[in-house]
Formats: C-alpha cells, structure tokens, sequence
C-alpha cells in the first residue's frame, strides 16, 4: 500500500490555508464545477481522500447525486460560510433503518 494525498476542492480564498498544510489544492468556482473536480480528482492515483468545503455546495443531495459513482471517499468539511441546517434525528435514524 502506497501513501495517498488528500484534495481539498474550495475557493481561491481558504485554498492557501490548505495549501500551506501540505495539502493538494482544488479550486472550483460552483457547485458544477466542484462535481467536475471531484470526477477528477477521483480519477488520480495520488489522491486518496477528497475533502469539499461545505459552502461551495449549494445543494448536497444534487452534489451526491453527480459524484455517486466516484469510488473515493468525499468528506463535506462544514466552513463558517455554510448555511447552518437543524439536524433531525427521527429522520436519520428512520434513514439508517432503511424505513426513510
């Protein structure tokens, strides 16, 4: 097993913060353009895991949608600029029973 890298896809303005970590860097300008770099990024070898600042998706379920057949895992980091969304326990677990 080789070492992987891991892609952070965000904005020109939080990039550098990534960057400066030793991270490999992606920017994206909409969300159609941020699931055009994941498809990418998935396709390198260097890349192991895929991280997407939450505030550049405007839409998850769309988002999930467009990268359901990549193969790496996604990770959607939540950032300050990301709408806050109340958290509904019933449906999750409805969700994780397979009843919802």
């Amino acid at each position: 097993m080789g070492e992987y890298k891991v892609a952070v896809i965000g904005d020109k303005y939080n990039n550098p913060l990534f960057r400066s970590a030793g991270l490999v860097t992606i920017e994206a300008y909409s969300q159609d353009d941020v699931v055009r770099k994941v498809v990418e990024a998935s396709r390198r070898d260097d890349i192991g895991l895929i991280i997407v600042l939450k505030h550049m998706i405007e839409d998850e379920e769309t988002f999930r949608d467009g990268i359901k057949d990549v193969e790496k895992p996604v990770l959607i980091l939540p950032t300050r600029w990301a709408t806050a969304e109340p958290i509904n326990v019933d449906k999750l677990l409805a969700k994780a029973l397979g009843l919802g």
